[in-house]
């Protein structure tokens, strides 16, 4: 455990070693767990192997966000599928304007020059899914925990390009807005050509569940793409008499957006020339839902708080020992325990509920709740799966140990023998 963890620790920028060690520590949980001598005799180790596991995923994890990073504004935010010329945005006007008008040049096409080709798209963020994938499948990791990988990038993917829109100008326009989405589809459509199912079972299932790679995607890229979405359709509520009564029905729509967010984009909108402006009552509208979300984060949180200190009063010891019939002496045990259970279920519901969140931004350091494969779905993947059919990838999983490894071994019990041999040597080279 030691060796590996160095080995990690020397290459965590280093997406191939730290696929196959994350593919061996999975492995090795799995005999550990299905021996049943090895399973009660290495517990502590089964401990630190999930903690490596769990420790590996994220740097894997972020050393794919790091490559993506470089490019990802570039690509979805500023590449521009369909160019949008002689665009005249509201307030804004251009510098050394010519007055002449000048006749237009024959159409003809013209292949893009060589510094055009080079400039990124979103197939250089797709790439880097691909390749990600690919390492992933080269070391035969677990279905479940490249499940995962895929999932915690798409939420890391769609959280930084919200910040970005959100936190930027320049983006909060509609011909912008169309662009990134034709960008963001094409992430899509790379998810549903590499859609996967995890190989998970539940409470004895025949066919595996989870979510798949299309349906992770789908719900990561829902705030974003509803974003996008409300910056292309608010700026024509203002062609109907009804506008309040259509904004009412196009928020219905926006499920995963806060009012706060709502009002800073169209707040700071850049309207193009003759774009009709959202109404004042649609704004009065969007501050007043602004108002009442504050209020009911306010009341969540004193709420929480509240109960919090109800269940650390009721656990609290008392200061003084309770004299001989008094009646929280007399308290019978069960009763007692019954008002603690409630105080710990109350709490544990709290805490299970999706956080309410006041914060214009999402979080891109947030982590997903990560789980392992269970020892079903080790024993169905790295065993002839149900039925006994598939013995060939039985096969392949059965550990074996080199003759000449175990040649090496000292097999008589001396612990004093086991100081340094070659083959340890080796083992500190590799």
């Amino acid at each position: 455990m030691d060796k590996i963890n160095m080995k990690v620790e020397r290459h965590q920028w280093d997406m191939t070693v730290l696929a196959f060690w994350i593919s061996n520590a999975t492995l090795l949980l799995h005999y550990l767990k299905k021996d049943p001598g090895l399973a009660d005799a290495t517990i502590q180790f089964q401990v630190q192997l999930v903690d490596l596991i769990n420790e590996i995923f994220i740097l894997i994890i972020r050393d794919a966000e790091r490559r993506m990073d470089k490019v990802l504004d570039t690509a979805i935010l500023d590449h521009e599928t369909i160019p949008f010329d002689n665009l005249e945005f509201a307030g804004e006007w251009k510098m050394f304007r010519k007055n002449k008008v000048q006749a237009p040049e024959p159409v003809s096409y013209k292949p893009p020059p060589p510094n055009k080709k080079a400039q990124p798209s979103p197939r250089n963020v797709t790439s880097l899914l691909s390749s990600t994938l690919f390492v992933l499948d080269l070391y035969d990791i677990h279905s479940v925990i490249t499940s995962q990988v895929l999932a915690q990038l798409f939420y890391w993917i769609g959280a930084e390009l919200f910040n970005h829109i959100l936190s930027n100008k320049a983006y909060l326009a509609r011909s912008k807005a169309m662009q990134i989405r034709m960008n963001i589809s094409q992430l899509e459509d790379w998810a549903r050509s590499n859609n996967r199912t995890p190989e998970h079972y539940e409470d004895g299932s025949l066919t595996s569940t989870g979510e798949t790679t299309v349906d992770a995607a789908r719900k990561h890229f829902t705030p974003v793409t509803q974003l996008l979405q409300w910056l292309q359709c608010f700026s024509m509520l203002g062609d109907k008499p009804d506008s309040l009564d259509s904004l009412e029905n196009t928020l219905k729509q926006f499920t995963r957006l806060s009012p706060q967010q709502l009002l800073h984009s169209s707040s700071n909108y850049r309207y193009e020339k003759e774009e009709k402006v959202l109404p004042k009552t649609a704004r009065k509208r969007l501050m007043d839902l602004q108002i009442a979300s504050k209020k009911r984060v306010e009341k969540a949180r004193r709420d929480r708080d509240s109960m919090s200190h109800a269940v650390n009063t009721a656990m609290a010891p008392p200061k003084t020992p309770p004299r001989r019939g008094d009646l929280a002496g007399d308290l019978p045990l069960s009763a007692s325990s019954v008002n603690r259970s409630e105080a710990f279920n109350g709490i544990h519901q709290t805490e299970e509920e999706d956080p309410i969140s006041d914060s214009l931004l999402m979080d891109p350091a947030h982590m997903l709740q990560f789980h392992l494969p269970t020892t079903v779905d080790m024993r169905i993947s790295y065993g002839a799966g149900y039925g006994g059919l598939n013995r060939e990838r039985e096969r392949k999983y059965i550990p074996t140990v080199p003759q000449e490894f175990l040649a090496k071994l000292d097999i008589s019990g001396n612990r004093n023998t086991f100081e340094r041999k070659e083959w340890d040597i080796q083992a500190d080279d590799a």
